[in-house]
């Protein structure tokens, strides 16, 4: 169970390091600025002791989290796929190769 969990975040270090495909990388940006910019927007309203509308707050947390969330799982994405590195799923020991797919 340790090996497996040591494994698994091998596997999410590499992948957050590995080079990103185009789309993704600017559906990244495009994401981590909306979500940026939704919490700028409610932190300056909060300090400025304004009052929220409600659909500002009905529409806050899926401005915050949506593109956050998916933001995240674009980085994990790899240029190229990690089909060279994908593990046998019935023998783990054995290193698939490409050509394999």
């Amino acid at each position: 169970m340790g090996e497996q969990i040591k494994n698994t975040g091998n596997e999410i270090v590499e992948r957050w390091q590995e080079k990103m495909p185009k789309f993704f990388r600017w559906m990244m940006y495009i994401c981590a600025f909306v979500a940026g910019l939704a919490l700028s927007v409610n932190t300056a309203i909060t300090l400025g002791g304004g009052t929220t509308h409600e659909w500002w707050n009905d529409i806050y947390p899926y401005l915050l989290g949506v593109p956050a969330g998916a933001a995240f799982c674009a980085k994990f994405t790899v240029d190229g796929g990690m089909r060279e590195k994908a593990l046998d799923n019935l023998n783990k020991n054995n290193i698939l190769d490409k050509d394999d797919f």
